[in-house]
C-alpha cells in the first residue's frame, strides 16, 4: 500500500464517520401506550378518537387519516418565562382491527421544551428541543378513548355461592 492509498483510505473513513455522526438523532425514543378496545365500527372508533383529542385540548387538523387509522394532532403549547419550562405536546393515535369489533390501539404524546433564553414567552422565537414522551398524558388519552367507548360489562349470572 502506498502513501497515497493510505491517505485516501483515511480520508474516506473520516468522511464516513462524519456522516454517521450527523445522522445521529437527538430525538428520544417513542414511548407508546398500548391497549385493546371494542368498537362497533371503524367510523365509531374514529369519531371517538377525534372527540378524545379535542377534549384533551389537542388541535385536530391535517394530521388525521381515517383510512389508515392514524391521527396526529397539532401542537398544544404552554409557554413559561424560564428556559426549559415552556413546552409543547402533540398526540399520536394509531389503531388497527385485531378481530371483528376489536381494535389494537396505541397512543403517544410527543413533547418538546422551549430552550430560548432571551424571549421564552414569544412563540416566534421559541427554540424547541425534543424531550422524553409524556407517558402519563398518553395514558390519560388512551383511558379517555376507552371510557367514551364504554367498558365491556359482564352480564352473565353470578356463580352459585358467590357473595353479593
Amino acid at each position: 500500500m502506498t502513501f497515497g492509498n493510505a491517505w485516501r483510505n483515511a480520508w474516506i473513513v473520516c468522511v464516513l464517520l462524519c456522516f454517521a455522526a450527523s445522522c445521529k438523532s437527538d430525538q428520544p425514543p417513542a414511548q407508546w401506550r398500548k391497549g385493546e378496545v371494542a368498537a362497533a365500527s371503524d367510523n365509531v372508533l374514529w369519531e371517538v378518537v377525534v372527540l378524545a383529542l379535542e377534549k384533551e385540548s389537542y388541535p385536530v387538523g391535517a394530521g388525521l387519516d381515517p383510512s389508515k387509522g392514524i391521527a396526529v394532532s397539532g401542537w398544544r403549547s404552554s409557554l413559561a418565562p424560564f428556559k426549559s419550562k415552556g413546552w409543547r405536546a402533540r398526540a399520536h393515535v394509531e389503531y388497527e382491527r385485531s378481530a371483528p369489533g376489536r381494535y389494537a390501539l396505541q397512543v403517544r404524546v410527543e413533547k418538546a421544551t422551549n430552550e430560548d433564553l432571551v424571549r421564552p414567552l414569544d412563540p416566534t422565537y421559541a427554540e424547541w428541543k425534543p424531550a422524553a414522551d409524556d407517558e402519563e398524558r398518553a395514558g390519560v388519552l388512551l383511558q379517555r378513548i376507552r371510557s367514551y367507548l364504554g367498558g365491556e360489562i359482564d352480564v352473565s349470572e353470578p356463580k352459585r355461592g358467590a357473595k353479593k
